[in-house]
């Protein structure tokens, strides 16, 4: 391994540069989103400069806009795990994602299903369930967490999943607490009684490999401003259920899962942040960087864990 060179990443994000009343400032807000590299800021720039349009347009910088927004799926595809680029949406945060998603997951659903929820998730992994829930007549389960370690309570969860548990609702780490949860082992659990599982990164995102198949879940959000992006929001989601579900969108909108015109601008910044995750990966592996932006963003991330 290389060294961890310190002084040089800290010199490519300008924010570190910032002072108040003459005095560096510090940046203690990580739970609540990251500042952004170099290569961040100028890739948005540059997108207004050069390939400012909106999608479809037969002239240079609408192709030049598609295209952007088509590398940006496909990189964040890379991020996540995920099989193909069409099982990655891409919308205003997670948050207004999973509101989005909630509308179509529940109307699958009948009245006396029952939804799981935790105690240690974040608001925008709860309310979304709560309110689609009651749209629908759909039970909500809430699994308890451990008060000696702050944990989420596995026999908890495995008392309030049952046959007709439909969804599970769970956090990968948590922004107040730092907790990691066992999310292979939540998945199996819930699989086991047929229910779909739906995991909020947002937190884990930039400490943690993330890898939707590996650990088997069927849909994963996070938001890019956590992970040194712009302020936007990244939707997993396995393309058979995907395909299967319902959705509610306008006529024109190209995609089943993203209405109306998109943060091309922000696409264009969270494409620089994989980017620079990937390169990060790269100067960690010294002579042993693996080709792929997948592996190498994943070795950036395993090494932030590491470091936090």
């Amino acid at each position: 391994m290389t060294c961890f060179d310190v002084d040089a990443l800290r010199a490519r994000f300008p924010a570190l540069s910032l002072t108040h009343e003459g005095r560096p400032m510090v940046f203690f807000d990580g739970p609540g989103g990251t500042q952004v590299p170099d290569t961040v800021i100028d890739a948005v720039a540059r997108y207004f400069r050069e390939s400012n349009a909106n999608a479809g347009g037969d002239f240079p910088t609408s192709r030049r806009s598609d295209a952007i927004v088509a590398d940006a799926h496909a990189a964040l595809a890379d991020l996540v795990g995920a099989e193909s680029v069409d099982e990655v949406k891409l919308g205003a945060n997670m948050t207004t994602l999973t509101l989005h998603a909630s509308r179509s997951i529940t109307a699958t659903m009948h009245p006396g299903d029952e939804i799981v929820v935790t105690r240690l998730d974040h608001e925008a992994n709860v309310g979304p369930w709560l309110t689609a829930a009651a749209d629908r007549d759909v039970t909500i389960r809430t699994v308890d967490i451990r008060p000696d370690d702050v944990t989420l309570d596995l026999d908890s969860l495995d008392a309030a999943l049952g046959p007709r548990t439909r969804l599970v609702a769970v956090g990968w780490a948590s922004n107040a607490v730092g907790t990691i949860n066992p999310i292979a082992e939540i998945a199996r659990r819930a699989h086991s009684v047929g229910a779909w599982v739906y995991v909020d990164a947002v937190h884990a995102a930039p400490h943690l490999p993330i890898d939707v198949r590996a650990v088997d879940v069927d849909f994963l959000a996070c938001s890019a401003y956590k992970f040194f992006g712009p302020h936007l929001g990244v939707l997993y989601g396995r393309r058979a259920i995907l395909e299967a579900l319902p959705s509610y969108k306008i006529k024109p909108a190209h995609d089943r899962f993203e209405t109306g015109t998109g943060n091309f601008e922000g696409q264009a910044g969270a494409l620089a942040a994989v980017g620079y995750l990937a390169d990060i990966g790269r100067r960690e592996s010294g002579g042993n960087a693996p080709a792929d932006r997948r592996a190498r963003s994943s070795r950036a991330c395993r090494r932030s864990g590491r470091g936090r």
